[in-house]
């Protein structure tokens, strides 16, 4: 065998892990402001008083989901023998209403018998369990999801010891909100800014560092791959793409990461369609499922396909849905000028063209 091909159970993943898009590194370079202003936000409640809320706000793809896991996972490290502190991370694509929100809730803080409770009585339990502690950290990621903010009031009266990090992509996220929450809430913003490319550079190299052997990486490969990072502006595009062409690489018995296996990775969409798709939550898949089969016509017209199909979101939501799928670049909003507002698109469906040489 040459001794450029792998031999047997030989691998070029030192801790492939590193590169799965639920794993949180120890160090996240380029975004250590962010960290301190969050590790800022928590410390009142190591002195007993209440902390602050957050309004953690940025694209996809910023940094804000793993620059707070990595920071409520930094309490359970650290010595706080003394405290009482507990920590909560909710996704609220997932858990979308005040009901499914306080069960969560009581899950994540060890209270299980849920079953045939009422919202007041898992309410209850809930806070007979946070007055036992010296306070909580609660994380509400996509928080632009959830369809109604009763569970908010809760907290912001209830609970006395918390800090409140609330994460969306939306920057209009909380001006229609009630006045009974947006007077009580008065957060502080924090913004998450796109990574500039010496910095999605550095990323890419450390995840490198943890997930390969040394000397893996041809040069060329590897700005390949960042190339198409900087383009999207997504890091978590460039991850995805180091673990593809690894993976590549290693089927074809290589020892090397070479420019080929890049290039194969960047045109392979399969993969990275997948990771876009599987983030969407039930509603926008279905939504996202109209477009591809309708695509061609209006928002109006979709919309009526979808009550015809059984939904039951308003207007307001569904346009929401389309949004935030063009954000993703899975469909297209052309405005035509027409409809009652004038504001008429028409949906045109990409998902299925979609080439990370696009980016």
């Amino acid at each position: 065998m040459s001794f450029d091909l792998l031999e047997g159970e030989q691998t070029i993943f030192s801790f492939a892990d590193a590169l799965d898009p639920d794993h949180i590194p120890k160090l996240l370079p380029h975004r250590e402001n962010q960290q301190l202003e969050i590790r800022n936000a928590i410390r009142p409640l190591l002195h007993g008083r209440t902390g602050d809320t957050l309004l953690i706000r940025g694209g996809p793809g910023f940094g804000k989901t793993v620059v707070v896991k990595r920071m409520l996972m930094s309490l359970d490290e650290e010595d706080t023998s003394d405290k009482k502190i507990s920590h909560v991370y909710i996704n609220c694509w997932r858990h979308n209403t005040t009901y499914k929100i306080i069960v969560e809730l009581a899950h994540e803080l060890g209270y299980k018998f849920t079953h045939n409770k009422n919202t007041s009585q898992i309410i209850d339990e809930v806070k007979r369990i946070v007055e036992q502690k010296d306070g909580v950290v609660l994380a509400f990621d996509e928080i632009d999801k959830i369809e109604d903010y009763d569970f908010l009031y809760f907290i912001l009266e209830e609970i006395k010891r918390k800090t409140l990090l609330l994460i969306t992509n939306d920057s209009d996220w909380g001006t229609k909100l009630d006045d009974r929450i947006k007077s009580r809430l008065t957060p502080i913003v924090l913004e998450f800014k796109s990574y500039v490319p010496d910095e999605i550079k550095d990323i890419l190299k450390d995840r490198i560092k943890l997930a390969f052997y040394q000397n893996v990486w041809t040069d060329e490969a590897f700005n390949e791959i960042v190339d198409k990072a900087i383009n999207y502006s997504d890091i978590r595009a460039g991850i995805t793409l180091l673990k593809v062409t690894g993976e590549i690489a290693e089927k074809t018995g290589s020892r090397k990461v070479k420019l080929e296996h890049a290039k194969e990775a960047i045109n392979n969409t399969s993969a990275f369609k997948i990771k876009v798709t599987s983030d969407l939550a039930e509603e926008e898949q279905h939504v996202l499922d109209i477009c591809k089969t309708n695509s061609g016509q209006t928002t109006g017209e979709l919309y009526k396909i979808y009550i015809q199909l059984g939904g039951q979101k308003s207007n307001k939501t569904f346009t929401r849905y389309l949004q935030d799928l063009e954000t993703k670049k899975l469909i297209k909003l052309d405005m035509t000028g027409e409809g009652f507002t004038g504001k008429s698109s028409v949906i045109t469906y990409i998902g299925d063209e979609k080439r990370l040489t696009e980016f």
